[in-house]
């Protein structure tokens, strides 16, 4: 069983791979269309973006605990390295995944270029309900659902602390803003993220479709060593 202290900086670790600027942009936006005319105004948006990131980072880090204390040990019992280094199927299911995941590259690559999409505006409710739909697509990101894994057999003080570790690092930015708010300063946070993050997109547009491109190839070359010679390309000993 990993120690506690390991698996927290692990959970940390794994918290990078979950990064999320999304929900710091869709939060600017929100306040982008939403003058302070007065400073009863002002409140009401500070209070809307903040409850945003209470709902969105409380709830993350919620669900994570709820699913280690739920299915965490079930997680870990699993034998992943074995089940997916078995047989053929795997192989093709491999295939299969990679050959998508070049499509999305592809995809990706041809809209590099293209002008950003406006962001659409939304009400108090609607931005509540996005908070709450980023805490269930979470389920889906395998940074998280390793973590969560690798909890199963922590004790309840590190699951806590590992996946409320997990949460703030991979929301980090909406933290950020988060605080920028209490304090005051959340509409100069948001132009900053903003701005940070438009002088990023060209780098991520590149870097991105031709990652997910490289991993493919790597995902083609284990399948097709496997169907070829009978044995992956990263196969030692049936243990990853």
């Amino acid at each position: 069983m990993m120690e506690p202290g390991a698996f927290i900086a692990s959970a940390g670790a794994l918290g990078l791979g979950g990064l999320d600027p999304a929900p710091p942009l869709i939060a600017a936006v929100y306040m982008a269309s939403r003058p302070a005319s007065s400073p009863h105004a002002a409140r009401r948006v500070r209070r809307a973006v903040l409850a945003f990131g209470i709902v969105l980072i409380g709830g993350t880090a919620l669900w994570g605990i709820a699913l280690s204390l739920l299915v965490g040990e079930r997680l870990d019992a699993i034998p992943w390295g074995h089940l997916l280094r078995a047989g053929a199927v795997v192989a093709w299911m491999e295939v299969a995944a990679a050959l998508a995941g070049l499509v999305y590259a592809v995809c990706r690559w041809r809209r590099r270029n293209r002008a950003p999409e406006a962001e659409r505006d939304r009400s108090f409710a609607g931005l509540l309900l996005v908070a709450v739909g980023f805490v269930a697509l979470v389920t889906s990101d395998p940074p998280f659902v390793l973590a969560t894994g690798l909890s199963g057999h922590q004790p309840l003080w590190a699951v806590v602390v590992g996946m409320g570790l997990w949460t703030l690092v991979s929301q980090a930015p909406l933290a950020v803003l988060c605080g920028a708010v209490m304090a005051n300063q959340h509409r100069r946070a948001a132009r900053l993220i903003g701005r940070a993050w438009a002088a990023a997109r060209r780098w991520v547009n590149l870097i991105l479709p031709l990652g997910v491109a490289a991993v493919c190839a790597l995902m083609l070359l284990d399948a097709g060593k496997y169907l070829l010679l009978g044995r992956f390309l990263i196969d030692p000993s049936g243990q990853l």
